[in-house]
């Protein structure tokens, strides 16, 4: 039942959904107030991330099963990416507009009081605007150039990788001193079984969907996030939950990119 419990915690966190076995005071003898009960809550779903994707994954298909009835494949694809938007509550995306917003201050000034600054403002930059269109986009383009059945399981398996990625970044990086919040929780709450169960689930499935294929497209996409979070340790000294978010997205992008250079060499 715990199981269960937890893996709710973690799809109540990444999406919309607030489904809940728990009871009310569950974790009230460990906490002492609400901030604790929401870190221990999230240490103990971290690990159930993946499975968490593979719940909108399926969400995603079914959507673009429906849609493609009366519509084109194509815009069903797109209705089906419009609603990763709509199903998270936006989570991630503002991640990756912080973030872009952050690292184009920062790349500009070469401060990093501009990149802390950018991200902390609660308006959305221009480059951070314009990198959530063009990660629609590039999903968009890359998963419509592809067949229907590959289509189906690009769009079923990239949300599993994306909150992977969570797990990886967390596991091999920091919180910066001047950055704790709710990154925190994940850098501190992610240890070496928590990475090892989240890895094993993400690389049987994508395996099982997409045999070799998908397991390629999974190791690019590691690499990426683990140099990313080497990059972000050397400059910044860590990650907070933003640029958790921003690794997200991009893991995404770059697992669906390699998946259409498969599907192209191999058909």
């Amino acid at each position: 039942m715990f199981i269960i419990r937890n893996l709710l915690d973690a799809v109540n966190f990444l999406t919309v959904f607030k489904l809940n076995l728990r009871k009310k005071d569950a974790v009230s003898d460990y906490a002492e107030n609400k901030d604790d009960i929401t870190a221990i809550k999230l240490n103990d779903s971290i690990k159930y991330f993946p499975m968490a994707g593979l719940f909108i994954g399926v969400i995603l298909i079914l959507t673009f099963y429906v849609f493609s009835i009366f519509l084109s494949d194509s815009i069903s694809i797109l209705i089906s990416i419009l609603l990763l938007f709509i199903l998270t509550g936006g989570l991630h995306f503002d991640g990756l507009s912080d973030t872009t917003d952050g690292l184009f201050a920062y790349l500009k000034s070469g401060e990093k009081n501009r990149f802390y600054s950018a991200m902390k403002d609660v308006n959305a930059g221009i480059s951070g605007i314009i990198a959530v269109i063009f990660y629609v986009l590039i999903m968009w383009l890359t998963i419509k150039g592809i067949s229907p059945k590959f289509s189906y399981l690009s769009l079923l398996t990239f949300p599993i990788v994306g909150r992977y990625s969570i797990v990886l970044m967390s596991y091999f990086s920091n919180t910066p001193r001047n950055f704790k919040g709710i990154g925190t929780i994940f850098t501190e709450g992610t240890n070496f079984y928590t990475f090892i169960i989240a890895s094993i689930f993400t690389v049987v499935i994508v395996f099982i969907l997409l045999k070799l294929a998908g397991i390629f497209a999974l190791l690019i996409s590691t690499f990426f996030i683990l140099t990313l979070a080497f990059y972000f340790d050397k400059k910044f000294g860590g990650v907070n939950g933003d640029m958790l978010g921003f690794s997200t997205k991009i893991s995404e992008v770059i697992y669906i990119i390699t998946l259409y250079g498969f599907y192209k060499i191999l058909y």
